[in-house]
């Protein structure tokens, strides 16, 4: 951190005074003469040896009037001033636009990088992320975090069935990666939603049509959803009271 006094060079002259010379005051303090002429000039101060001064003079800090400045206060203002004149020049957002460009270009080589070299690695980081701006508000009895109410429902009734389940783990089908919303012993998956529209029924189609390759697959849905997702009639459970005795099934499929 850096000190700018308000009055520096009357402080800087009643120190000089009270030690006698340039030279004294620099030996006193410990602080080259050079650096006791630019303070005396009015160059920022750091606060160790503002410190040192203000000792010196047997001033408290709190009687002198000053402002503070960050230790990386010459980089801002190198930076601010780097940018008024680009703009004034009007290269500014040309080299800004090249600049984000670049960024760009090395983000998407590192995604294809990551997706190729190590995709399981990849899509749990991608996944991490999303998981924390995605808002998992609810808490199972399991005590893990989950999307919506609907999914704690399900994830209950797993728990007190006692039916050892994995929430959102990464599983791999072919080159694809999915993380369903429950995985039991490995072999059964249970995606739920109470989202409303076709839209999303079409979308888990296609997913089911991956997923069933590998495991067992249920689609828990409220009731009153059906309409919308009637095309998954094979695979779908209809409400909690459906999905409990479907679910004590699980230990022997």
């Amino acid at each position: 951190m850096y000190i700018v006094l308000k009055n520096q060079k009357d402080i800087l002259s009643k120190a000089i005074k009270k030690a006698g010379t340039y030279r004294k005051l620099s030996k006193i303090l410990k602080i080259p003469r050079s650096s006791v002429l630019r303070y005396y000039q009015g160059g920022t101060i750091p606060k160790e040896r503002f410190e040192k001064l203000v000792l010196f003079l047997g001033i408290e800090p709190k009687e002198l009037k000053f402002s503070k400045l960050e230790k990386n206060w010459r980089q801002k203002l190198g930076g601010k001033n780097c940018v008024k004149i680009k703009k004034q020049k009007g290269t500014y957002e040309k080299q800004l636009k090249k600049a984000q460009e670049r960024g760009i270009s090395k983000i998407k080589k590192w995604h294809k990088s990551m997706k190729k070299d190590n995709p399981e690695k990849y899509y749990s980081m991608q996944y991490s992320k999303f998981k924390k701006i995605g808002g998992y508000k609810h808490t199972t009895k399991k005590g893990e975090k989950v999307r919506n109410k609907f999914e704690k429902e399900v994830a209950d009734i797993l728990y007190e069935l006692k039916l050892e389940y994995e929430y959102e783990t990464l599983i791999k089908i072919g080159k694809t990666y999915f993380f369903p919303d429950f995985l039991i012993n490995n072999k059964i998956i249970v995606e739920c939603t109470a989202w409303k529209g076709e839209v999303k029924a079409y979308k888990l189609k296609e997913k089911l049509n991956l997923l069933k390759r590998k495991y067992r697959v249920f689609v828990v849905i409220p009731k009153n959803l059906y309409s919308y997702y009637k095309i998954l009639d094979k695979h779908l459970i209809k409400g909690l009271d459906e999905f409990v005795p479907v679910a004590q099934t699980f230990p022997s499929l």
